[in-house]
C-alpha cells in the first residue's frame, strides 16, 4: 500500500464504521421494541397459568429465525443471540430461578447458562435429587440434569430419582453439550504432581493422563468444580505443590485457574444429554421426543410384548435404560423415550396399547428433540 492510498482506506473504513454504528442504533431500537412487546406478552399470561418458558415456542422461534437468515452470520450464531434475547424476556416478563446440579463451574452448570442465557438466576442445588425435590416444591421454577453420557452411558442418580418423583413433574426439554475437559493449574507444565478430579472424568481422560502424566497421583473429587476449587486453594497455600484439577473452562474462570491444555478427553465427541424438569407440561413443537418409564410382569417374552407395540406402529426408540424396581429383588424398572408427543392421538392410543402390557406404566413427559449441541 503506498502512502497515497493509506488516507483512503481510512476515509473507507471510517465510512463503514458508521454504517455499522448506524446499524446498531436500529438495532438497539429494535431489540426493545422486540422487549416492549415481551411485557405485554407477560402482563396477558400472569395469572392465567402460562408457563412463561415454553420449549415448544422456544423451538419454534429459533427455527423460524434460522428460515430468515441468508447469510453471510451463522445459524448458531444468531440462535446465541437469540438465546440471549429470551434469556432477557423471561427477567422482563417474570424473574425465573433455574435449579441444576452444583457446584458452581460444573458441566451442568455449563450446560443451564448455555440453554437458559445470563439473565435467569441459577441455583446450585449440590445434588440430582435435591433438584427434584426444589421443582416439585416450587422452589426453582425449572431443574437440569444430567440424564446420559455418550461415553459413560446412563445416570444412575437420575433414573433413580425419577422413581421416586415421576408423578410430581415432567420432563420439559432436552439439552446436549459436548464435554471438552482441560487441564487447569497455576503451575508449570513441568511440575504437575497431583490432579484433582471426578472418577468419571479421569476415566473419560485415561489414555491422555497415562500418556502426558503417568507419575501424578489422581486424587478423587466430588465434582469436578469442587476439584479445581480444592487445586486453587492447595496452589495458593503452596506454589510448588504441583496441584492441578481436570474440570470445565467455565470452572477455571470461576475459581482462578488457567487451562494448561484443553479437549484433553479421549474421545473427541463426548458429549452429555440434560434433562429439564418442570411442574408444566409441553405442547406439541412437530419433533417431539416421549419419555416413559414401566415395570413388567415376570413372564417370558413380557419386555418383547410392550417392545413390540413400538415395532407393529414404526415408533423409533431413541433411549432405553433399566433400574432396580427397588420394590421386588430382580424385578426391573425399563426407561425409554420413542419419537412423538404423547398429546398425539396416534401415540397416545401406542401408549396405552404398551401400557396394557405392564404392571406399572408412566409417562413421564414429551417435550422438544434437542436441535443443537452446545
Amino acid at each position: 500500500m503506498s502512502e497515497n492510498d493509506e488516507p483512503q482506506t481510512n476515509e473507507a473504513l471510517e465510512g463503514l464504521r458508521k454504517k455499522i454504528d448506524a446499524v446498531d442504533r436500529q438495532l438497539v431500537e429494535l431489540i426493545n421494541q422486540r422487549a416492549q412487546y415481551v411485557v405485554e406478552v407477560g402482563d396477558l399470561k400472569r395469572g392465567t397459568g402460562v408457563p412463561i418458558y415454553a420449549p415448544h415456542r422456544e423451538a419454534a422461534v429459533l427455527k423460524k429465525i434460522q428460515s430468515f437468515n441468508e447469510g453471510p452470520i451463522h445459524d448458531r450464531t444468531l440462535e446465541a443471540v437469540y438465546r440471549e434475547l429470551m434469556s432477557g424476556s423471561f427477567a422482563l416478563e417474570q424473574p425465573l430461578r433455574i435449579g441444576y446440579l452444583g457446584p458452581v463451574g460444573t458441566f451442568s452448570h455449563l450446560a443451564a447458562t448455555k440453554q437458559f442465557g445470563s439473565s435467569v438466576a441459577f441455583e446450585d442445588l449440590r445434588q440430582i435429587e435435591g433438584v427434584f425435590e426444589e421443582v416439585t416444591r416450587g422452589h426453582v421454577d425449572y431443574g437440569l440434569v444430567p440424564i446420559e453420557n455418550s461415553t459413560g452411558g446412563g445416570i444412575n442418580e437420575t433414573l433413580d430419582a425419577f422413581l421416586t418423583y415421576h408423578d410430581q413433574l415432567n420432563i420439559y426439554g432436552e439439552v446436549q453439550l459436548a464435554i471438552h475437559f482441560s487441564l487447569l493449574s497455576n503451575g508449570r507444565p513441568d511440575n504437575i504432581k497431583r490432579i484433582y478430579s471426578k472418577a468419571e472424568a479421569f476415566a473419560q481422560c485415561r489414555n491422555w493422563l497415562n500418556t502426558q502424566y503417568p507419575q501424578a497421583q489422581r486424587i478423587p473429587a466430588e465434582s469436578t468444580a469442587a476439584a479445581v476449587k480444592q487445586a486453587k486453594e492447595e496452589f495458593d497455600a503452596d506454589p510448588e505443590s504441583g496441584a492441578a484439577a481436570i474440570g470445565s473452562s467455565l470452572a477455571g474462570e470461576v475459581y482462578g485457574l488457567h487451562s494448561l491444555f484443553e479437549a484433553i478427553e479421549d474421545r473427541q465427541r463426548n458429549i452429555t444429554r440434560f434433562l429439564i424438569l418442570s411442574k408444566s407440561e409441553t405442547e406439541i413443537s412437530g419433533n417431539d421426543k416421549t419419555s416413559v418409564m414401566f415395570t413388567t410382569d415376570h413372564r417370558p417374552g413380557s419386555l418383547a410384548d410392550v417392545l413390540g407395540v413400538f415395532k407393529r406402529n414404526s415408533i423409533n426408540l431413541t433411549h432405553i435404560e433399566k433400574r432396580p424396581s427397588r420394590e421386588v429383588n430382580w424385578d426391573y424398572t425399563f426407561f425409554v423415550d420413542i419419537e412423538g408427543h404423547r398429546k398425539d392421538q396416534r401415540v397416545a392410543e401406542i401408549i396405552g396399547e404398551a401400557r396394557a402390557h405392564c404392571k406399572n406404566f408412566q409417562v413421564l413427559g414429551s417435550f422438544p428433540a434437542c436441535r443443537s449441541i452446545f
